[in-house]
């Protein structure tokens, strides 16, 4: 069974018109691609999920699994409040031909983990695709190292994209899990921590970045799997800067402000933004410009 690994891409979504702009995704797929993505993640939390109707997420999964034609795996969110909502989203992904799916726990309202463990098997069970588990306190509930060793268990469940930024918690569930499942992948959902979360054992990153500097990505695995570490360490501690002025402007904003100095404008914001993020946007637009192009040549 499928199981993520290697260097995902948690995919921005371009906008026009209110709506997914269809065009301007299908070229960011083969950006991403051609940059040397393990696989896509489209439907994400810095994709502003959050703004999608069932209708828009299914469409744009349509729209990335298509556009990359079988080259690399797709991984579709199915984030919602309720199971049923999920469960539906993973039928759609399922007839649209994506390869697994996505899910953090429910939005908005709070739960215990039994209640949590409880509401991922159901999903898990209810679904043909490998699915992959989503920690991600920052929008929902935290999913704890021993509630995921425990889903682990799931003959459904493959693996977990961790974005807590919790260091001892990834260590856990990188303890933990392989107990459940040996095979069972622990992915760091945090840019900043690829070149560690390797050194522990994690099978690869899912992140926005990813997305953004693929190519930078991608090296940073490579080099550590070629048994280069130091190369390895040092490209990730030169990248550090720019991961930290797309992380300083209120969440997804940097990251939509890198895909567009790399050439992928994605369009109006969702929410109109006040004066002071607007000059927020604008003072950082020139340094973060200059040290991506820094950045890059290193692996030129």
């Amino acid at each position: 069974m499928l199981r993520p690994s290697g260097v995902i891409s948690a995919m921005l979504t371009p906008w026009k018109a209110g709506k997914p702009d269809m065009d301007m995704l299908r070229k960011i797929v083969d950006f991403q691609i051609a940059g040397g993505i393990s696989a896509l993640f489209p439907v994400s939390s810095v994709g502003e999920a959050g703004y999608m109707d069932a209708a828009q997420k299914q469409a744009v999964v349509e729209t990335v699994v298509s556009q990359a034609k079988g080259r690399v795996p797709v991984w579709a969110g199915i984030p919602a409040t309720t199971p049923d909502e999920s469960i539906a989203l993973a039928h759609a992904a399922e007839r649209a031909g994506a390869s697994g799916v996505v899910l953090m726990p429910p939005s908005f309202y709070h739960y215990d983990a039994a209640t949590l463990t409880a509401v991922f098997r159901q999903v898990a069970s209810a679904v043909n695709l490998p699915l992959c588990l989503y920690n991600i306190p920052f929008f929902a509930d935290s999913l704890s190292a021993e509630s995921a060793a425990e889903l682990a268990a799931h003959p459904n469940i493959v693996g977990i994209k961790d974005s807590s930024g919790d260091a001892v918690g990834l260590m856990k569930m990188l303890a933990f899990c392989p107990q459940a499942d040996r095979d069972f992948s622990v992915m760091t959902g945090r840019e900043e921590f690829l070149f560690s979360a390797l050194c522990a054992g994690a099978s690869g990153s899912v992140t926005a970045t990813a997305g953004v500097l693929p190519e930078i990505m991608r090296k940073i695995y490579d080099l550590f799997h070629a048994g280069k570490i130091a190369e390895a360490k040092a490209l990730q501690f030169a990248a550090l800067p720019v991961m930290s002025m797309m992380a300083s402007l209120p969440f997804p904003l940097g990251y939509k402000l890198g895909m567009s100095l790399r050439g992928f404008p994605l369009g109006e914001n969702k929410v109109p933004l006040s004066e002071e993020v607007m000059q927020r946007i604008d003072s950082l637009s020139q340094s973060l410009n200059k040290e991506i192009t820094s950045l890059l040549t290193l692996i030129k």
